[in-house]
């Protein structure tokens, strides 16, 4: 072999091995890294994967499992970009909501958004990790190929078996546990409500409007004023127009995901747990201080009280827009507002926090002369026990998951409230009784009782929602829980 020939191919390996070498430097453009997140996801679009092919990529936006614009989609993806979409991908995104104000532990966490500093804080804590934890983040520097595959078979990985969990401690005698896990596994449809239209005629005149542009929708009454439902919507391109309609009208709305939520899937699941140390706080029902008939939302009763946390209590009956009254046992310091509802469940306390959970009937109950009643049912726990007190409710309420509101005492002698949230595909799928139950005993909770769900379920910490309610919005309730200072 000459020299030639010699040289020539040392040539060729050197530029095999330098190509190689340099993969990792390689920018990767958004198509591409959209593609691969669908594949990464495990989600059957209905096409053959290709990098250079761009269904994956429309398949991925129209169907909202990623609702950023990318833009141009043959510009290289930068980190930051990379990080939204996975976790928009995942159902995350209310997550990243609820974290935007917890550090993050990256130095340049300032050159993020909230929602982005959310993302982060989600992508590094969760189990399996997506970015690991490092002195600086590099938002806006270009996803390598070498980062792409890594990031890619982490997506892999959490698409199996996603776990967070996430303590807080936002006021001394108060800690605050947020998990999740799983990811949703089908393609979302989606609802479009716009809110507060004053008069029928108004909402008529928007709902034709909408049809017009091909859009099916409906005129709802709600709380004395209308709004505008749409039918499911398969491609998130009309709930982008739509968004953008309500804005130019000055019109509230509320987007809500809907997915299968059988009870035989692997689903996502969402709780929050509160534990109220006794020795700092104090429970107390809270209802309108300007009448107990009327209606209001976890929010504003949370103000009327300067309460540091909240939940939704019992149930209740709803009369006029803004009006109602508490269904069962309610007891307030000592003054009784609404009568007990034999055969349900039960939790009475006084001032020392001695209490009884105990299901009411019409002989002698031990909690007669407790200051505080409240009503609702079932009863979860007794002494560490599921209670098995039959109290008739209907295996629609009981056996299908829902969102759950629960109030309790652990082993400590501390005060547990606990949502669960659910009725969005994308983000919890709820809790059956038992689910519920059994979240509460792997919890150290050994008294326990469920409270009013459903759209009522909601929960606040110093001031701030720590729930996804299903309705998309507060409901306005009776009357709730409120963690007051000792």
């Amino acid at each position: 072999m000459n020299k030639e020939k010699i040289f020539r191919r040392f040539v060729i390996f050197a530029l095999i091995i330098l190509i190689f070498n340099s993969g990792a430097s390689f920018a990767v453009t958004k198509a591409e890294f959209l593609g691969g997140l669908l594949q990464a996801r495990g989600i059957d679009w209905g096409g053959t994967y290709e990098f250079d092919n761009s269904s994956p990529v429309a398949f991925l936006l129209r169907t909202g499992i990623v609702t950023d614009q990318p833009g141009d989609v043959k510009k290289n993806i930068t980190r930051r970009e990379a990080l939204r979409w996975i976790i928009q991908s995942l159902g995350l995104s209310f997550e990243a909501g609820i974290f935007s104000d917890y550090p993050t532990g990256f130095d340049d966490e300032s050159n993020l958004s909230s929602f982005e500093r959310g993302c982060l804080v989600v992508a590094s804590n969760m189990n399996p990790a997506i970015f690991t934890k490092s002195k600086k983040f590099n938002g806006q520097s270009a996803l390598s190929a070498k980062e792409f595959q890594t990031l890619m078979n982490r997506v892999r990985d959490a698409s199996r078996n996603l776990v967070l969990d996430m303590v807080r401690n936002p006021i001394e005698g108060l800690r605050v546990l947020i998990h999740r896990e799983g990811v949703p596994t089908g393609i979302p449809q989606w609802r479009f409500y716009a809110d507060g239209i004053k008069t029928r005629p108004a909402a008529d005149a928007f709902k034709n409007s909408l049809k017009a542009d091909g859009i099916e929708a409906s005129v709802f009454s709600s709380e004395g004023v209308f709004g505008v439902r749409t039918s499911k919507l398969e491609s998130y391109h009309d709930i982008r127009k739509l968004i953008s309609i309500a804005k130019s009208r000055g019109l509230q709305f509320r987007i809500l995901p809907s997915m299968s939520n059988t009870n035989t899937r692997i689903v996502p699941k969402f709780w929050v747990m509160l534990e109220i140390d006794p020795t700092y706080w104090k429970i107390a029902p809270l209802i309108s201080k300007n009448s107990p008939r009327d209606l209001l939302k976890l929010s504003q009763l949370s103000t009327q009280y300067h309460a540091k946390a909240s939940i939704n209590a019992g149930f209740f009956a709803t009369t006029t827009p803004g009006h109602g009254y508490p269904i069962g046992a309610l007891k307030i310091n000592g003054k009784m507002i609404s009568d007990p509802h034999d055969g349900r469940g039960c939790l009475a306390w006084n001032s020392d926090d001695e209490a009884v959970f105990q299901v009411a009937s019409e002989e002698v109950n031990e909690w007669d002369d407790m200051e505080n009643i409240i009503q609702a049912g079932p009863l979860l726990l007794d002494e560490g026990f599921a209670s098995t007190v039959p109290e008739d409710f209907n295996n629609s309420l009981t056996a299908v998951r829902h969102p759950r509101s629960a109030v309790g005492l652990n082993a400590s002698g501390e005060w547990i409230f606990i949502i669960v949230d659910g009725r969005n595909g994308m983000h919890a799928s709820g809790a059956t009784i038992n689910e519920l139950t059994d979240i509460l005993r792997a919890q150290g909770v050994i008294y326990a009782l469920n409270l009013d769900g459903g759209g009522s379920t909601e929960i606040i910490i110093n001031g701030k929602i720590y729930n996804s309610p299903s309705d998309g919005r507060e409901r306005k309730i009776s009357y709730a829980l409120g963690v007051l200072p000792r």
